[in-house]
């Protein structure tokens, strides 16, 4: 999985593009909690990502629980239809703030 960072002051965009999988999501989940202690909100544009895993699923479930607690607000982007499917599934699109 690749990440690219846009910095907008408080805020924080991450451009995922790839797999967010058992490969990843360790490398994920270390990037994920360094952008929630350094942005308040956070927007994970999604429109290159791929797949996602039961492993990326708690990595983005770790970074919205991390996020929350700095009362800050996570938004998803761009989720093409194979990663909504796996968000609808698990119950975590009625969680997530999806747009």
């Amino acid at each position: 999985m690749d990440v690219k960072l846009v910095d907008r002051g408080e805020d924080g965009e991450l451009l995922l593009a790839g797999d967010l999988d058992t490969k990843t999501a360790r490398d994920a989940d270390a990037l994920f909690m360094q952008m929630a202690d350094r942005f308040k909100n956070i927007c994970l544009n999604m429109k290159d990502l791929e797949y996602v895993s039961s492993a990326g699923l708690r990595s983005i479930r770790n970074l919205y629980i991390k996020i929350n607690q700095n009362s800050g607000k996570l938004t998803l982007t761009n989720v093409n239809d194979n990663v909504m499917e796996v968000f609808e599934m698990t119950g975590l699109a009625g969680l997530l703030n999806i747009r």
